[in-house]
């Protein structure tokens, strides 16, 4: 009976009640919480709820029966008809997302939060999302070219990137332009190594939270020295938090020790004196 509840404008489902059919029928809702997109249809049906500012979808995948494309697929077309969307939030169950498509219609976010996705969406562009403050997403594989892409979001204020597993993924060593972030105040990047000589004197200027994740072993193999960790490259820094990643191999703790202490005299030298909290990290076999 739901749906013919036409003046309704906020629904909060907590995750636990299916949508219904007859969905479309909602015409006035702005704000829905927790929706479950089990199937293409009820996909379908929120693309008929132009109202719209507020939805947090939990799509449910199943890879043996086929179905995650169709529902992706789905649930992009819907989002690529509402106009008025500020906040998204879409994650899943069952299986990894494929959100690519064309979607030119979300001028309007300011929040954005992806749950586990194959790769970065291509409609995630500094020319479509104006508005951008928070982006939080899980991508399987990160590349080179999506840190510079997020890095020209004019918008951008928090921005968490995470790749899934206890495998940390080493990227060929990426820089962005001296002009890249220029509005963020929080970076937290985890399951790839990252180390802030990778973001040139002028790049995020106004960062101030800084998380990221290394791995000893490479500052002695070749891939870095000690010197590459550049702290004093961002002049707004206040916090850092660094995971330094052993794997399986087996670590000399000298070579630890060695870039733990790196770390913190760069950490006493920043003139802001940024405090330091250094991890390490374990895979799981």
């Amino acid at each position: 009976s739901i749906v013919g509840l036409r003046r309704l404008m906020c629904l909060d489902l907590n995750f636990i009640i299916c949508l219904p059919n007859g969905l479309r029928n909602l015409t006035s809702l702005e704000v829905l919480w927790c929706a479950i997109v089990d199937s293409a249809h009820i996909a379908e049906e929120l693309g008929h709820l132009t109202q719209l500012r507020i939805i947090t979808v939990l799509l449910k995948l199943d890879k043996e029966a086929g179905c995650d494309e169709g529902i992706c697929k789905a649930l992009v077309e819907s989002l690529g008809k509402l106009q008025n969307i500020r906040h998204l939030a879409i994650s899943s169950q069952g299986g990894v997302m494929n959100l690519e498509g064309s979607l030119e219609s979300l001028g309007n976010l300011s929040y954005l939060r992806i749950g586990q996705t194959s790769s970065l969406p291509t409609w995630i562009k500094p020319g479509s999302l104006l508005l951008l403050s928070l982006l939080d997403i899980t991508v399987v594989q990160v590349r080179r070219e999506d840190i510079q892409v997020l890095g020209m979001l004019q918008a951008l204020r928090i921005l968490k990137v995470r790749v899934p597993g206890d495998n940390i993924q080493v990227l060929e060593r990426f820089m962005v332009g001296p002009d890249a972030f220029p509005g963020a105040r929080t970076c937290i990047f985890f399951g790839f190594q990252t180390v802030p000589s990778m973001f040139p004197r002028g790049a995020m200027p106004r960062l101030e939270q800084f998380s990221f994740c290394i791995r000893p072993l490479d500052f002695f193999q070749g891939e870095f020295t000690t010197d590459d960790l550049g702290l004093d490259h961002l002049p707004s820094l206040r916090s850092v938090s660094v995971r330094l990643y052993r794997g399986k191999e087996k670590i000399d703790e000298e070579m630890e020790i060695k870039v733990k202490e790196k770390l913190r005299q760069e950490a006493d030298d920043h003139p802001n004196h940024p405090s330091i909290n250094i991890y390490n990290f374990f895979s799981v076999d």
